[in-house]
């Protein structure tokens, strides 16, 4: 076949091509192309007398066999089959955001029937707590306590978006969430019966814990019954046996919750007392010891009002006993609940030191009173504690001698608490050689750090009287460590230049301090390992008395050596 006979069979193909109907019948494309093909020889016959090949029929087959299948194969694609389609990108994302359409709204769901279950369970509880407390609901909703609770109930369908986003991630919050709110509607009876949940003694971080969250809502239904006994301010002065009812109704519903009705010297108020009220339960001896200055705080109130003495002077030292106890076991310095105790033991000691106009100490003539005399020996013998035994002792020894006491004339809240400073040396350690050690640890850095802040405050050099050697190093690492150059300088002698002092950042990079040898007035300060190539391995302190404007005698460092 030559090439003007193989393009007439190609267009010959290509007619059949495009006389296949959309339903192609194979049948009736082979019946055409053989009739067309019978057309085809009979007019190659006429023009050439060469017979047909015997190969050239079976070609044109094959060659129509093969366009039928491949007419067949591409209007199977886009016509016979459409339903096989391939999905595309856009499909899937659709459906993934069906999906997690649905996720969003199972977990809306969730959350609508959490809220709807916990209202309930927070109603119950509230008026549970409204009932056991006996007040009226308008009252009821007005104290503080309750407000907080209803507000955080009342924000939850607000905060509904960020809740969900976080139990997407923490299936426990809305558990958690529920507890929390739930724990706000306690009762201070219920909150002293958590107590009994401890099978032994509770640490102290744990007894602190309980007294921060017991003292705010004990307070706060404490503060509400002491309003209502403004009405009956011309009775309470009477025997309780002439109150009237409602009087009785509201003193026993206050007592249930362990609130005692006192007198504060002005009027009548109800206070948290727990601890040691006559009712209080057995197993509130799990708190520990350390903490119990808190809750007598907590009990009693203010020891001063108007500069007097609201108790006796006895009931007043023993409950300053209590006070020193906690003010030495707790190191949280900077707590609002420590710096008031600080300043009821201060302000409190000064008062019965110095007396009152009410309770003078002196007579008429100016002697002081014998009964003052006991007191001071009471107090130095340390019936009333350890910390005021060195002043009382102090002042008792100048008074027999000159029959006046310059300590006493001097005295100030600052004295006061150094006697809490000095107590704070039960951390030193006696090594074998009979010498005096420390161990430098957050303990006593944080002992120093109250020591330098009363020192900066005061500005008073006659503080630095009252200090032994070791005291005097630990301040100047402490006040160096920060770079306060002014304060280190105040404990340096005139022959010590400051400028030839190594630098370092914090007294933190000390692990102990050491007498050397018999002489307390040579102190090693030993250095951390990581520190050893910015300071060296210890720092060797060398100290001097020097004599005060007022007779006496300070220490001063007066070399410092690598």
């Amino acid at each position: 076949m030559d090439d003007k006979q193989f393009e007439k069979r190609m267009e010959l193909l290509k007619k059949s091509y495009d006389r296949i109907e959309p339903q192609l019948d194979p049948e009736a494309v082979f019946a055409q192309i053989e009739a067309e093909n019978t057309m085809q020889q009979a007019e190659e016959s006429n023009t050439t007398q060469k017979p047909p090949s015997k190969w050239q029929k079976p070609a044109v087959w094959i060659a129509s066999i093969a366009s039928v299948l491949l007419v067949g194969v591409l209007v199977s694609s886009y016509v016979i089959n459409p339903s096989t389609f391939v999905q595309t990108t856009e499909q899937k994302q659709e459906q993934e955001q069906k999906h997690e359409q649905k996720q969003e709204q199972k977990l809306e769901q969730e959350y609508d029937e959490w809220l709807s279950n916990f209202t309930k369970k927070y109603q119950e509880k509230r008026e549970q707590m409204r009932k056991e407390l006996d007040i009226p609901e308008k009252e009821f909703s007005e104290i503080s306590l309750i407000q907080n609770a209803d507000n955080e109930v009342y924000s939850l369908p607000k905060r509904k978006e960020m809740f969900l986003e976080i139990q997407s991630v923490n299936n426990d919050f809305f558990k958690g969430l529920e507890t929390d709110i739930l724990d706000d509607l306690q009762t201070p009876r219920e909150l002293i019966q958590h107590i009994e949940t401890y099978e032994g003694p509770m640490t102290f971080e744990e007894s602190y814990y309980f007294y921060s969250i017991y003292s705010y809502r004990a307070e706060d239904i404490a503060l509400y019954y002491s309003n209502k006994l403004a009405q009956f301010e011309k009775v309470l002065s009477q025997k309780p046996t002439s109150f009237p009812a409602d009087l009785n109704q509201l003193i026993a519903s206050a007592n249930k919750q362990y609130l005692e009705l006192r007198y504060n010297g002005e009027s009548f108020e109800f206070k948290p007392n727990a601890v040691f009220g006559k009712d209080a339960p057995e197993y509130i001896d799990r708190l520990h010891p350390d903490v119990l200055g808190y809750f007598k705080y907590l009990a009693t109130g203010s020891l001063l009002i108007g500069g007097e003495l609201r108790y006796s002077i006895e009931d007043s030292a023993t409950i300053l006993r209590l006070y020193e106890q906690t003010l030495l076991g707790d190191f949280r310095t900077e707590e609002d609940n420590y710096n008031v105790l600080k300043g009821e033991f201060e302000n409190t000691w000064l008062a019965i030191f110095k007396g009152t106009e009410t309770a003078p100490i002196r007579t008429k003539n100016g002697q002081y009173k014998p009964e003052y005399m006991d007191l001071l020996t009471i107090i130095a013998n340390g019936e009333y504690g350890e910390a005021m035994r060195e002043t009382a002792q102090l002042i008792l020894d100048e008074i027999k001698v000159t029959g006046q006491s310059k300590t006493l004339e001097q005295l100030t809240t600052d004295d006061i608490w150094m006697g809490i400073l000095h107590l704070r040396k039960d951390v030193f350690m006696q090594t074998q050689d009979g010498t005096t050690s420390i161990e430098i640890d957050d303990n006593w850095i944080e002992q120093t750090k109250l020591l330098y802040n009363t020192f900066v405050d005061t500005k008073d050099d006659a503080m630095i009287d009252t200090l032994d050697p070791i005291n005097i190093v630990s301040l100047f690492l402490y006040a160096y460590g920060i770079h306060d150059r002014e304060t280190a300088q105040r404990l340096l002698s005139d022959n010590v230049d400051i400028n030839t002092v190594v630098q370092f950042d914090g007294m933190g990079n000390f692990t102990a301090l050491h007498e050397i040898g018999d002489s307390s007035l040579n102190i090693r300060a030993t250095v951390k390992s990581a520190a050893h190539g910015v300071i060296g391995q210890q720092l060797s302190f060398k100290l001097t008395t020097v004599a005060t404007e007022n007779g006496g005698t300070r220490y001063l460092i007066s070399a410092i050596n690598n």
